[in-house]
């Protein structure tokens, strides 16, 4: 599987504002969106890594192979889950 490379990892978060205007909070909810999408996807990616490790040690540690496999099958499955959150998290273009 190939590794996804994250686009911007966020930023500190701040309070809003008086000179907030309507239009601007607008734009803060599409960037909010925006970010929680990057999010989503930055765990997928990372429930997919975890997911590839726990099969390789399946392999070389035979004993606790059915485990490993089993808890390589719900980080796959958390991935999915992650995959749709940003699916819905996207900001329509």
């Amino acid at each position: 599987m190939q590794r996804q490379i994250l686009p911007y990892p966020g930023g500190p978060v701040t309070e809003q504002s008086a000179e907030h205007s309507r239009g601007h909070l607008q734009l803060d909810g599409t960037d909010l969106r925006t970010r929680l999408a990057t999010v989503a996807i930055a765990i997928a990616c990372t429930e997919d890594q975890v997911a590839e490790t726990l099969e390789r040690m399946a392999l070389v540690i035979p004993e606790n192979a059915v485990r490993l496999r089993a808890q390589a099958a719900q980080a796959r499955q958390n991935a999915t889950l992650e995959r749709s959150r940003a699916a819905r998290f996207s900001v329509p273009a």
